[in-house]
């Protein structure tokens, strides 16, 4: 029988045996909760898959195409849209769809508009198309609300695409239907693309629902791109493995026309992954895990508000965004968590302007380990000047 408490099993001792960039960045007596990773073991049937992979030798050239069919059903049951397999690119990840996204609506000097703040690899993807960012500010004291006046101030003659991110990463928000509908009327109107990243579907709290933007009216459907991937759910970043699709047949021609040559899509041992992750009997795991997600949240949430911290309502995703109220920048405050603290966490600013004040903070770990981390954050912070 199913054990739901191993996701509480992790321990700082047991972290520090296993592989992973996270918990060996940093020296050993540091806890990270900095990067994106679970402290979560991998899913029993996943595991099965993978080994399956290697029992086989499954070395050699693979058949890229295998998985879509399925990754065709999930995106028409769970996402509403209606693809064939052969409108699936498959992707190292949902960040290279950022880049491929630019390359289709943009040219060097174009604009873009990204929310402030805003998953870092978003921004990096412009530099390296030399495409400039318009900022559509996401104001915390408003509940980082998606305001649509602030969307329509931002776009400008040169601007041909918007960076969406739902549940967005790093505020936690959930999108409302209204919101992503507005969004939506505007890309329209004004003949933009749309991208969006919906990496984080799965991790939502407090029966909130994830809609895909793509699945509002066949007009939006035409103009948006749509990126998933396994690493958050599964645990599973190492694997490389992400998708995407677009109901515009033509779209998707000049996607694939782009990406020949520079994406090879994912590897052998993901490939097998694919239908593990997809296979509805494996839901409990996903179930379980936020079931035991809440509870940190919750945990976390309580903690961090005791210290003085104004923290915005975790709706989706496992990361948190509090604002500490200190005399240091983020930048200075990352510095002293880590080296005094030891605790590494993500400065705020790496996530745009606005998030000066704002560490991101990784909740998806086991009680004990996250109780460690909350002690020593609230004993380093009664160093900082306020």
């Amino acid at each position: 029988m199913f054990n739901a408490d191993i996701y509480n099993s992790a321990t700082i001792e047991g972290m520090l045996e296993a592989p992973g960039e996270k918990w060996h960045r940093d020296p050993p007596d540091v806890i990270p909760l900095w990067l994106a990773d679970p402290d979560f073991p991998t899913s029993p049937a996943l595991r099965k898959a993978i080994q399956g992979a290697v029992d086989d030798e499954d070395f050699l050239y693979a058949d890229k195409n295998k998985p879509k069919p399925a990754l065709a059903n999930k995106i028409s049951s769970r996402n509403s849209l209606n693809v064939t397999a052969d409108q699936i690119m498959l992707t190292q990840g949902v960040i290279p769809s950022f880049w491929l996204a630019l390359q289709y609506a943009c040219k060097p000097g174009d604009e873009a508009i990204v929310t402030d703040p805003m998953y870092d690899p978003f921004y990096e993807a412009l530099v390296t198309s030399n495409v400039k960012p318009n900022y559509w500010k996401l104001n915390m004291e408003d509940s980082y609300k998606f305001d649509i006046e602030k969307l329509k101030a931002a776009i400008k003659p040169k601007t041909k695409i918007i960076f969406v991110c739902n549940p967005h990463n790093p505020s936690g928000r959930v999108m409302t239907k209204e919101e992503l509908s507005a969004i939506a009327d505007i890309a329209v109107d004004k003949k933009l693309t749309v991208m969006v990243d919906e990496l984080w579907e799965d991790i939502i709290f407090d029966d909130k629902k994830h809609i895909t933007l793509a699945s509002l009216n066949p007009e939006i459907s035409d103009r948006t791109i749509t990126a998933w991937g396994f690493s958050k759910t599964w645990g599973v970043a190492g694997l490389q493995v992400g998708y995407l699709t677009s109901t515009n047949k033509a779209i998707m021609a000049d996607l694939n026309r782009l990406s020949r040559g520079v994406f090879r899509g994912t590897n052998n041992i993901a490939l097998r992954a694919i239908p593990a992750m997809l296979d509805y009997h494996n839901d409990y795991w996903k179930r379980d895990m936020l079931k035991h997600l809440t509870a940190m949240r919750d945990l976390s949430e309580k903690r961090f508000i005791e210290m003085g911290c104004k923290v915005p309502k975790l709706e989706g995703t496992y990361l948190l965004f509090p604002k500490f109220n200190v005399k240091v920048k983020s930048v200075e405050m990352e510095k002293i968590f880590r080296e005094q603290g030891k605790v590494a966490l993500s400065e705020g600013t790496k996530f745009g302007p606005s998030g000066e004040g704002h560490m991101r903070v990784l909740i998806a770990t086991s009680q004990s380990i996250l109780n460690e981390a909350l002690d020593r954050i609230e004993n380093t912070l009664k160093t900082i000047p306020k």
